[in-house]
């Protein structure tokens, strides 16, 4: 019994002969064995160093990120199907808080610059939310060394500014309908915001009575100073280069005024030029000196990280249009090819439709039969059936009108697309076996099938599958009535098979379907 196992879309392919099979995989299997000669990894006799470890550790992370993400999901699911404790489904739930909180393409499309706004206001808000609480801290703790209600009152009136500014930001961007200019104002209000309030809260730690000099290696004062520069990576988030250029304009003057006038108080000494550099060369000048430059050089490097990601960003949006397009010309050449088959397949008036309906049924249960008689597996026989009648049971399929509606097209239309493609395709390989039984007829009885014929179409589907459906749709075209021909009896089309269109089979075919022939047109009979 031969057991090969075949899938539908093999049916159309080259067949091999049984020996150069054996030569192509014996040679396979050898370049497989050279392969993994050449490839296997050497066992080092020395023991890995530390270095070898690191690089082994960021090979297998690197080979981690190329995993197939569907397997990587399936896995991730049948993880957390599992019994898990308490401890890590907590865990789980506030990490993905966390994400939903603080992703920028959580379901945002990026070509809808307003959408993207948007979720990146909806994020530097939650951002700013968390940074209230940094700066409320900090007025809290470096207020113990002044009068307590006086610092109260001041921590009370940035409380205010923050609840009322929030709220404004709050309305702008839910305001409906959300355009890009509100979006905007909330975007530079957010901007602005964030940064005069680090530079209050720091400016507040620096007049507090008892405050640190700032020449200790940490105070509470310097800490407040570094809420500038995460003043500004928030700032950078909105990966908005306008927004940048002028945010750093106005720290340098707003930072420049801060070093003269509060960090350094320059205008106590302003009574005399000699009293003032005096005071202002040596350490002073050089602090104030390098703090405009760190300040100045980070934020050069924020607009250049922002620049390059509107770039980068800008390049994902212009491959995104393209496969837009790319989607809507896919989607008019399926369903120009589903129509050019259904039109193919359409055979005119309902009575001829059914006729040829029954005809192909009838071809698949003689070739189903045919493939028994042949030696060939159940599996393979139902096969060569389904294969036989695929125009006609799969015919509902070819459409792509749920599609049709949406202008974007995700990972699972496309993998149903797919699945209708692979079927058209199968469907066209199997009405061109239609149309080669009939060519081939037509052609015998108009006495026009030269050695050329008979080359050309044995070079159209001549696997073995493909001549078991062809020989019974010979039989099936020589015993029905056709515009050149008349209908023939069973014993005339089993001569004509042997004597006229035996250059199309294999012999072995030819033989058991003549040997067999009785219980063919036995089945036949009942068939019509």
């Amino acid at each position: 019994m031969d057991e090969r196992e075949k899938a539908l879309d093999e049916f159309f392919r080259k067949q091999e002969s049984s020996g150069k099979k054996k030569r192509d995989s014996e040679e396979k299997d050898k370049n497989i064995d050279r392969y993994f000669e050449k490839v296997a990894a050497k066992k080092s006799e020395e023991k890995p160093t530390l270095l070898d470890k690191i690089v082994d550790f960021f090979r297998i992370t690197s080979f981690k990120n190329k995993f197939n993400e569907d397997k990587v999901a399936s896995n991730k699911k049948r993880y957390e199907d599992e019994d898990r404790g308490k401890f890590v489904v907590l865990w789980d739930k506030i990490t993905q808080f966390f994400i939903n909180r603080f992703s920028f393409e959580a379901g945002v499309d990026i070509l809808d610059e307003t959408s993207v706004l948007y979720r990146k206001n909806l994020v530097i808000r939650n951002i700013i939310w968390i940074t209230n609480i940094v700066f409320i801290l900090f007025v809290l703790i470096g207020s113990e060394a002044g009068n307590i209600k006086v610092n109260l009152i001041v921590t009370f009136a940035f409380f205010l500014v923050m609840f009322f500014t929030n709220r404004t930001t709050k309305r702008i961007i839910h305001q409906e309908p959300k355009t890009m200019q509100k979006q905007q104002l909330a975007e530079y209000i957010s901007g602005v915001y964030i940064l005069m309030m680090a530079i209050s809260v720091y400016i507040k730690l620096r007049l507090t009575p008892g405050a640190e000099t700032g020449t200790d290696f940490f105070s509470i004062t310097q800490a407040g100073y570094s809420l500038i520069y995460f003043a500004l990576v928030v700032i950078a988030l909105y990966q908005d280069p306008k927004l940048l250029r002028g945010i750093f304009k106005v720290t340098i003057i707003v930072m420049t005024i801060i070093h003269v006038v509060i960090l350094y108080p320059i205008y106590n000494y302003a009574t005399d030029i000699i009293v003032l550099w005096n005071y202002v060369k040596g350490p002073v000048l050089t602090d104030i000196i390098l703090r405009t430059l760190v300040l100045a050089v980070f934020m050069i490097a924020l607009y250049s990280t922002a620049k390059i990601s509107e770039d980068i960003n800008q390049k994902r949006k212009e491959e995104l249009i393209k496969r837009r397009r790319m989607e809507k010309d896919f989607k008019e050449v399926v369903s120009d090819v589903f129509d050019v088959i259904s039109v193919y397949k359409r055979r005119g008036e309902e009575n001829e439709q059914k006729m040829y309906e029954e005809s192909a049924r009838r071809v698949a249960e003689l070739a189903g039969q045919l493939g028994h008689y042949l030696g060939y597996s159940p599996k393979l026989c139902k096969e060569i059936h389904d294969f036989s009648t695929i125009h006609i049971d799969k015919r509902d399929t070819l459409s792509i009108e749920d599609y049709e509606e949406k202008e974007v097209l995700d990972e699972g239309d496309f993998k149903r697309i797919r699945e209708k493609t692979i079927v058209g395709s199968v469907i066209i390989k199997r009405l061109q076996l239609d149309k080669k039984a009939e060519d081939i007829v037509r052609a015998h009885f108009e006495k026009n099938a030269g050695k050329e014929f008979v080359k050309e179409m044995n070079s159209i589907q001549n696997n073995r599958e493909a001549q078991v459906i062809l020989l019974c749709h010979i039989y099936d075209i020589l015993r029905q009535e056709r515009n050149y021909k008349k209908e023939l009896r069973h014993s005339r089309a089993v001569d004509l098979i042997q004597l006229e269109f035996y250059p199309y089979f294999d012999s072995l075919i030819v033989d058991r379907f003549v040997k067999y022939s009785e219980d063919f047109e036995s089945m036949y009979y009942k068939l019509t």
